[in-house]
């Protein structure tokens, strides 16, 4: 990473909305044409290959023992955590009246958008517990005030489901892969089916935990604690 890679990792905006992050890959591994489209678990493989470039293999982390309390420095082995990384032989399929519907991971892009409506719900939970903490509003106005914002979200978050399906095979054996057409699919689909689609695409999406699942002995008094140390370029910049 060069120096304007690590200072973008401290900007927050740039952080939201992945920009930092697409841009420290475009900097980084020029080869790649398309960051934006790359799947979210290969993008993590590839920022801790730049950071195994750019500090060598060991991320120092610093832990307190939870029962002498003596804080200590451990060595996280980057090459251990790369040969973790799960590999998919296989697109998953879902079949439905006589379809077949085959998924992908989502894209940074993708998982950038589940952040912001993440963030989004918060601000409007948030905002409800407010209004009802200072004022008298009854149930029925509060759901009018905060109708079209929960259905933006649910907008957002049906598109991110069209977004996880790669193409869509007929019972004809034709491909699908237009965007428009598989919007309208994930809109009048049954929830059965939709529920499927999501359950599948969070698999996918999810690092194995012994990605960010480890036991650290207390050098001092010898105990043995697991924890859970997320692993990312947010936080093992030295830049931040």
């Amino acid at each position: 990473m060069t120096t304007m890679d690590e200072l973008s990792l401290k900007n927050p905006d740039a952080l939201i909305n992945a920009e930092a992050l697409i841009n420290v890959i475009k900097s980084c591994v020029p080869s790649i044409p398309n960051p934006r489209n790359l799947c979210n678990i290969d993008a993590e493989a590839l920022y801790l290959g730049i950071r195994h470039a750019t500090y060598g293999k060991d991320i120092e982390h610093s832990h307190k023992c939870t029962k002498c309390e003596e804080v200590s420095s451990y060595n996280i082995d980057i090459d251990y955590l790369l040969n973790k990384f799960p590999s998919f032989d296989a697109v998953p399929m879902i079949e439905h009246d006589g379809m077949k519907i085959f998924l992908r991971p989502l894209s940074i892009e993708s998982m950038t958008k589940v952040s912001l409506v993440e963030l989004e719900q918060t601000k409007i939970i948030r905002s409800i517990r407010q209004t009802v903490e200072n004022d008298e509003t009854d149930e029925e106005t509060l759901a009018k005030k905060y109708y079209n914002s929960f259905l933006k979200i649910a907008q957002y978050n049906v598109n991110l489901l069209a977004e996880a399906i790669n193409y869509i095979e007929t019972d004809e054996g034709t491909k699908v892969e237009d965007k428009a057409y598989i919007n309208e699919f994930i809109d009048n689909v049954p929830s059965t089916i939709v529920d499927m689609i999501n359950t599948e695409v969070k698999k996918l999406s999810i690092k194995p935990l012994d990605l960010s699942d480890f036991e650290f002995v207390c050098p001092e008094c010898g105990n043995k604690d697991k924890t859970s140390v997320e692993v990312n370029p947010v936080n093992f910049s030295e830049a931040g």
